[in-house]
């Protein structure tokens, strides 16, 4: 058995990992850049090593170390077990690679016996369940594939509405002209250079935009939301009919745009109470990482 867990959550922004005994006793954390491998895969491997470097410091070579990873854009590595060998040989560790969404679902199931929906609305979307002990995955291809119910998906479906509205009227509605103004450019060829010359957390920024839209009545910006919201209470009621186990359901919410845009939210909670009827509501905006703490408890005890 080991001595000591790190838990890490790393994501587009920054990197966050955590020292624990077995107990789950908080020793101590430390928190550096991105690693989400989709960004820069040297860099991103970079800040997981000042991440691990840190917490490892103090420990003894003769100490029992199991390092359980969660990172967005983890399926960039192609050989995964030549990975997790050569961080088990520098660190002196068994390591254990898997996604950022499974410790997220982790940190709300913890050692219970309960059942987990793990929903995620932010600049991209998954859904992941977890049925006693099968772990599923809907949706959570990426922005080529769809990623609906996300906050890049909407942003770039409001960005198609003000271009096909002008090739087909030839002139801006309403709602293209605020885009426009809030884009500060002055015609829909100026939405194809904003789109290709910055990154899709820039773009999917557009969303906080058109949730204000929203909020202040405009009819197509809280349509755009709806749309974004059916799509993934679709996801979720989907998952929830795949499950053999459905008692002692959790639903849980994460992401950005799914938990702070109040108009997403609410329609959202309407869809799925239509097909699900009894489960319990977890939100929480704190990091996931310690359900990378329980994770490594289930394999340490698979062994």
């Amino acid at each position: 058995m080991s001595n000591y867990i790190i838990g890490v959550d790393g994501g587009g922004t920054k990197t966050l990992g955590v020292l624990y005994n077995l107990e789950g006793v908080e020793i101590k954390r430390y928190t550096s850049g991105f690693s989400n491998f989709n960004i820069d895969y040297d860099q991103a491997t970079q800040n997981l090593f000042d991440v691990l470097d840190h917490l490892t410091k103090d420990l003894k070579q003769t100490d029992e170390l199991w390092i359980q990873l969660g990172i967005s854009g983890y399926s960039k590595i192609r050989e995964k077990a030549s990975f997790e060998d050569a961080l088990g040989e520098k660190y002196h560790a068994k390591v254990s690679l898997e996604s950022d969404v499974l410790i997220a679902l982790y940190d709300v199931k913890k050692t219970m016996n309960v059942n987990v929906i793990m929903v995620i609305g932010g600049t991209g979307s998954v859904v992941m369940y977890s049925d006693e002990q099968r772990l599923e995955q809907i949706g959570g291809y990426g922005h080529l594939l769809g990623d609906e119910g996300s906050a890049y998906h909407l942003s770039i479906s409001a960005l198609k509405d003000v271009i096909d509205v002008y090739e087909d009227k030839g002139s801006y509605d309403e709602f293209g002209k605020l885009i426009l103004d809030h884009l500060n450019v002055k015609h829909h060829f100026g939405i194809r250079d904003f789109v290709y010359a910055n990154e899709k957390t820039k773009v999917a920024k557009i969303s906080s935009y058109i949730d204000q839209l929203a909020s202040n009545g405009n009819t197509k910006a809280i349509k755009f939301i709806e749309d974004e919201a059916k799509t993934l209470a679709r996801q979720t009621i989907r998952a929830y009919l795949k499950m053999k186990h459905r008692q002692k359901l959790i639903i849980a919410l994460r992401g950005g745009f799914l938990t702070k845009s109040a108009i997403m939210k609410k329609y959202f909670l309407e869809q799925i109470k239509m097909s699900i009827k009894d489960f319990d509501l977890n939100e929480n905006d704190e990091s996931p990482v310690k359900g990378a703490y329980y994770l490594s408890l289930l394999k340490l005890k698979k062994g």
